[in-house]
């Protein structure tokens, strides 16, 4: 017993011998990057913005480098950075803060704490990455409650308003190609005047900066020209201040596209002005155009008549001919005139395809010489079916039929007959001389008795005959 109290005695002395150990914290080698404090200027409510001020502190032991912070759109949406932000260095026990812009969600019905993520990325000055991630909270107003109260009667809205009350084209048929010019009534139908009122051919809309504030200036450079385009100016034309209840008429020149198809299509208009509170207010209007393919086709001789005498039949050799690109349908065709009489006047022309004719042989026999007009019609539909008639006019020319002279009154009577006796023979006067050489009317009268099948050989002594039934001379030209 004495010797086990001897060696405890001397384990306590060499025990007390011994020097104490201090503890001291672990070495990190790394820098470590926390949140220090952040806080608002304010609480915000429900769909407030506001700004949210973050201190960030290095408690390693190494500088921390290309800091990257990211926060997390959700409860609180970042604004304007898109949630982004980066600190270039970060030294030991260093600390720097950073303001990021906020909104908190409109979807926050009676919250009173919204949260948002940070994550932030940073290096060590040989390149080693590190990452770390942290949760904000912050206070939000909650929501007032009052007592229901009556409600106050709406009084009228102060504001301007722009409407196209009506428009018209100077061309009455708009085609592929065609230039027109379009007219605008444009009425103030508010309650305001609109201030340095802009008309835009196609929509425009006005200029936004990234924090949402408008800036001066029109956009309209993006709107719709695949069917109309402006020609001789630009899609904008400024018309200034416009009081309530005025109308003022404007107009532009513009142009079909040629690879428009027939149709209806819409004109878009944006009336962009400034109200008395200054503020911006774009008024879309759209209108509505109609395109047409008519048919592109002449009408007129595939020869020549040749010349055309009163009381005498002639043959007028009429030619449709189609000048367009594609194919056409046509309905009836219709030839008239005045003081004439036709025959073979009508046809049904159908389709007559690009580049090729439709031919009509028509006999006319006019009533009097002088100038003639040739009436001409064609029925047809168009591209939304409704009835249409080209017309167009061909003048002629008519001439004097020839007719037998005085000068003839040796061969023929009073009457303008040659004397026949009862029983048909042409009786033959006693001073005519068939010795003599024929003269140019014996000529003439010979190659009419020619042309009705009578005898046209010359003059002879005895009497030449004619049976019963022979036309008289008299109905001859």
């Amino acid at each position: 017993m004495k010797r086990i109290l001897i060696a405890f005695t001397l384990l306590l002395s060499l025990m007390t011998l011994i020097p104490p150990t201090t503890a001291r914290a672990q070495d990190t080698g790394r820098p470590v990057v926390m949140i220090a404090s952040y806080g608002t200027s304010d609480t915000p409510a429900r769909g407030e913005d506001f700004n949210l001020t973050v201190i960030f502190k290095n408690k390693g032991q190494r500088p921390a480098y290309n800091m990257f912070i990211e926060f997390v759109s959700g409860e609180l949406i970042p604004r304007n950075n898109g949630g982004t932000q980066s600190i270039y260095q970060l030294i030991m026990d260093e600390s720097k803060g950073i303001v990021q812009g906020f909104k908190v969600s409109p979807d926050l019905w009676g919250a009173t704490v919204a949260s948002v993520t940070v994550n932030i990325e940073y290096t060590d000055e040989v390149g080693n990455a590190y990452s770390d991630s942290f949760a904000i909270s912050i206070d939000l107003k909650g929501p007032t409650y009052v007592a229901p109260t009556p409600t106050p009667t709406a009084g009228p809205v102060i504001q301007p308003q722009l409407v196209v009350t009506s428009y018209d084209t100077d061309v009455e048929v708009l085609q592929p190609g065609s230039s027109f010019e379009l007219m605008l009534d444009i009425s103030n139908l508010g309650n305001a005047p609109a201030k340095a009122v802009s008309m835009v051919l196609g929509g425009g809309s006005v200029e936004i900066n990234p924090e949402g504030t408008p800036q001066p200036g029109i956009s309209g450079g993006e709107g719709e020209f695949a069917n109309f385009a402006p020609l001789n100016s630009s899609n904008i034309q400024f018309i200034g201040d416009v009081a309530p209840g005025e109308t003022l008429s404007m107009s532009q020149k513009i142009i079909v596209n040629v690879s428009t198809t027939p149709g209806a299509y819409s004109l878009k208009y944006s009336f962009i002005y400034m109200t008395d509170s200054g503020e911006k207010v774009v008024d879309n209007q759209v209108i509505t155009l109609l395109i047409y393919q008519m048919p592109v086709i002449e009408v007129g001789f595939y020869q020549d008549p040749g010349p055309i005498y009163a009381q005498q039949p002639t043959n007028l050799p009429l030619q449709v001919v189609n000048l367009g690109k594609q194919n056409t349908v046509l309905g009836n065709m219709q030839i008239t005139a005045e003081n004439a009489y036709l025959e073979n006047n009508t046809a049904l022309v159908g389709t007559v395809e690009a580049g090729f004719y439709f031919t009509l042989d028509t006999m006319i026999i006019p009533d009097a010489a002088g100038p003639l007009d040739l009436n001409i019609k064609i029925n047809y539909t168009d591209d939304f079916n409704q009835p249409r008639v080209y017309e167009t006019v061909l003048s002629l020319e008519v001439l004097e039929a020839a007719v037998l002279p005085d000068g003839m009154g040796d061969m023929m009577n009073e009457g303008g007959d040659a004397p026949m006796d009862m029983s048909g023979d042409m009786q033959i006067d006693e001073g005519f001389d068939f010795n003599s050489p024929e003269t140019f009317w014996q000529k003439l009268l010979r190659a009419v008795k020619g042309f009705f099948g009578l005898d046209s050989s010359p003059a002879q002594p005895e009497p030449i005959g004619f049976s019963e039934d022979m036309i008289n001379i008299e109905t001859l030209p």
